[in-house]
């Protein structure tokens, strides 16, 4: 699941062909790109989107590339090449937000807050899908959205509210600084 167009609606991508099933040795599954509709249903794009796949994929991985704002689609395929979409993009506003790649935010929630009161969450997960990974980035889709508030929950407990971010950006998290205790009497 992503938000491929910025409309703030996660989208869903899937590898259909399993390379040990033998009717898609014959007939080959183009891959399934669904967009996100307003009213939460979805609906198959991949040949409008221009992204179908028809080999034995692994899983699809997103990342955004090129850096314009918009996630791009890598197709890892078994026993073919591996095949690369780049999204041309849009007028949809986003945030990327990175974090340094360390145990303590495995597993971080971001939860970011629209100006018209949308709540939009996303966790930061590493090594997902078979042996794959994607970039230690929280992509938002915000449509024509501002952000209100963006609260990162951590694992351990500890809440961060980001105070300095702008729509449009890659913003990087800083770190939690420990207050130091000493035990001076």
């Amino acid at each position: 699941m992503a938000d491929m167009n910025n409309d703030g609606l996660q989208d869903l991508i899937v590898a259909e062909n399993y390379v040990e099933f033998p009717p898609h040795k014959l007939f080959k599954l183009p891959g399934r790109f669904l967009t996100q509709k307003a009213d939460h249903t979805f609906v198959a794009t991949e040949s409008k989107s221009g992204v179908v796949n028809k080999n034995f994929g692994i899983t699809p991985l997103v990342s955004d590339f090129n850096q314009d704002g918009y996630l791009d689609l890598v197709w890892v395929n078994i026993g073919s090449p591996t095949k690369v979409f780049i999204n041309n993009g849009g007028e949809n506003n986003f945030i990327q937000l990175r974090f340094a790649e360390n145990a303590k935010n495995i597993g971080a929630k971001v939860i970011l807050t629209t100006s018209s009161g949308q709540v939009l969450t996303e966790d930061y997960v590493i090594g997902e899908g078979l042996v794959s990974d994607q970039s230690a980035a929280v992509h938002f889709g915000l449509g024509k959205e501002q952000i209100k508030s963006i609260q990162v929950k951590y694992v351990n407990g500890e809440t961060q509210n980001l105070e300095d971010f702008s729509i449009n950006t890659i913003t990087f998290v800083p770190e939690i600084i420990a207050e130091e205790t000493s035990d001076v009497e």
